[in-house]
């Protein structure tokens, strides 16, 4: 049996859809259990159908000893084999509650998260970090999603025999290459409105883009004229609303990246970006800020810009549209190749096992 610990189990980060892909692919050789914390969402009723058993503990904060005590004596009934944990508190909190058992299960901490400025983290991230460097030394082995977010835990002190990047995976048959171009190009972002997400760039790059023949579909929460944020950037830049389009939250993703012909990330920081492989799953050539592991995932099939740079990015688009088709539909061709090559959620689910197996 493999219990998954998880901080929260209720919102469509790396760390949950992660999760999720992995119960699914390797249901047919493990028995799941997920214990959330915090909360779990009806947006993951498909995965809890794969779990023997799920659990929520309402963790928030101010219950924190009632909660470790509630993990402590779920662990003891379930009896685990292994832990999978998922995330910073996650992390902390199991290896706190499995203090004096009698029978230790194996632990296996997960961290998808970058650590790129520590300061710039919430007040209870911080307590976390600090915790978990603390405890750092005691679980069987660390995964992290990204070759980035390993260095950058290092750096900060976490220490252990076993520190090892698995990196997030996709179901290949869900997202499909669309071979056909689009006139005029369709260039595509995806994240939700957030600091860490660039939008004051993407913008402004846009902006300077605004008399080409490009129409942009931007998707994400608040990605909307309804948020004052982004209403004042769209009419900072004199933007067009038919080479705008900005689409909110969109549920069918897989749709999305047929609809556009490469995809732009514009983040100032990032881990694993989950949207990258997605996309290069789709056949997308992805021009991306050069944040967490974008240059491991892109490599040379896409064009990698520093970040804040909104010349750079408009730049790396006319580079792109500059192109021939048949230089397009051969860009499109291998980007899908590395990630069956690479990212496939067998190939990665196999690395976990053979984690779990340890």
């Amino acid at each position: 049996m493999i219990v998954h610990v998880i901080t929260n189990f209720s919102g469509i980060g790396g760390a949950e859809i992660m999760l999720s892909r992995l119960v699914k692919e390797t249901v047919r050789d493990n028995t799941h259990v997920i214990i959330s914390l915090m909360e779990i969402s009806d947006v993951y009723v498909e995965t809890l159908e794969h779990c023997h058993s799920y659990y929520s503990l309402k963790w928030n904060g101010f219950n924190t000893l009632l909660v470790i005590a509630k993990l402590r004596k779920l662990l003891r009934q379930l009896a685990p084999e292994t832990i999978q944990c998922w995330m910073y508190h996650a992390n902390a909190l199991t290896s706190l509650s499995i203090i004096g058992l009698k029978q230790k299960p194996k632990v296996v901490w997960g961290i998808h998260h970058s650590l790129a400025s520590p300061k710039d983290e919430s007040i209870s991230t911080k307590i976390a970090l600090g915790l978990s460097k603390v405890l750092s030394k005691q679980p069987d082995a660390i995964v992290y999603c990204a070759y980035s977010s390993k260095q950058q835990h290092s750096d900060f002190g976490f220490r252990n025999a076993n520190q090892q990047v698995i990196v997030n995976g996709v179901f290949l048959n869900k997202f499909q290459p669309n071979n056909a171009l689009h006139q005029p190009t369709v260039i595509g972002f995806a994240g939700r409105y957030h600091k860490a997400k660039g939008y004051p760039y993407l913008f402004k790059a846009m902006g300077l883009l605004k008399n080409k023949n490009i129409i942009f579909k931007i998707a994400g929460g608040g990605a909307s004229l309804d948020n004052p944020e982004v209403k004042a950037l769209f009419e900072r830049y004199q933007l067009d609303h038919k080479k705008v389009q900005l689409l909110d939250q969109i549920s069918e993703m897989p749709a999305f990246y047929q609809s556009i012909d490469a995809f732009l990330m514009t983040s100032i920081t990032e881990g694993f970006p989950n949207v990258l492989v997605e996309a290069m799953a789709s056949g997308l050539p992805c021009i991306s800020t050069d944040v967490g592991d974008a240059k491991y995932i892109v490599q040379d099939l896409g064009a990698i810009v520093p970040p804040r740079n909104a010349q750079a990015l408009a730049d790396a688009i006319l580079a792109y549209v500059a192109k021939s088709n048949a230089e397009k539909i051969a860009l499109k061709q291998a980007t899908r190749q590395r990630i069956e090559q690479n990212f496939c959620i067998e190939k990665i689910s196999e690395q976990y096992k053979a984690v779990w197996s340890i």
